[in-house]
């Protein structure tokens, strides 16, 4: 117990140092660095329970169907999106070479039809009938079918005019037109083929010229023809 007691003593009389400044900011270097450390490695922790929950998940049947599921849906969107500018690409180069063939179809038909030979100008008018003119006309071509059935010097080619304008009045120009045509014919059979088509298309506002044509210079069969026809529109 004596030497334990001059040991102490000893230790009591010894000049010990007090910490400097430069051994704190080493220890907290030390702990900042261990706190860091830990930091990494329990996000690293983290991140990795993370991806292992997610792999175990994706890997349920169900969300496999699921995942599938959606994989044909983007697909189906994908082709169903390619198909359609396709398609609409195809519908603009059909119209626009449909309207390429109706401009070179204009262009044929205007051309024939200022011809000296009759049988060219009936030509023409075949060409019109023979195309798709009924559904989508070219106002140009009516506008010279109308000109021909009024001025033409040919009755045959006027009576072939007549018959295609015939299957467009469904048309208001067309219609209008073959009512202002009325009083300028002065062929009888162009007469009557007219106040027929009058009657078949029921149109009233044939009358009045009729009317008007009837005080006109008139062989019998066209004055009887235009009489019954004004008297049944009138009914």
């Amino acid at each position: 117990y004596k030497q334990m007691m001059e040991i102490v003593d000893q230790h009591k009389n010894l000049d010990i140092p007090e910490p400097s400044s430069q051994m704190d900011d080493d220890f907290y270097s030390m702990l900042d660095a261990e706190v860091q450390h830990n930091q990494i490695n329990q996000d690293t922790t983290q991140t990795s329970r993370f991806w292992s929950k997610l792999k175990s998940w994706v890997q349920l049947p169900q969300v496999r169907k699921l995942s599938y599921g959606l994989s044909f849906m983007a697909v189906g969107v994908f082709v169903g999106h390619y198909l359609h500018l396709l398609n609409t690409q195809t519908d603009v180069e059909t119209q626009r070479l449909a309207i390429k063939d109706q401009q070179i179809q204009a262009l044929t038909v205007l051309s024939l039809l200022d011809m000296p030979s009759a049988n060219k100008r009936i030509m023409a008018i075949n060409l019109v009938s023979m195309s798709n003119q009924s559904d989508q006309p070219n106002q140009s071509i009516l506008d010279a079918l109308l000109a021909t059935l009024n001025q033409d010097n040919n009755v045959n080619v006027r009576l072939e005019a007549l018959d295609v304008l015939a299957t467009l009045t469904s048309n208001v120009s067309v219609r209008a037109g073959l009512v202002s045509s009325i009083n300028q014919q002065q062929s009888p059979m162009v007469q009557i083929a007219l106040a027929n088509l009058m009657l078949k298309i029921n149109e009233q506002e044939a009358v009045e010229p009729m009317q008007e044509l009837l005080q006109t210079d008139l062989i019998k069969p066209v004055r009887e023809q235009l009489n019954q026809t004004i008297i049944e529109l009138a009914i």
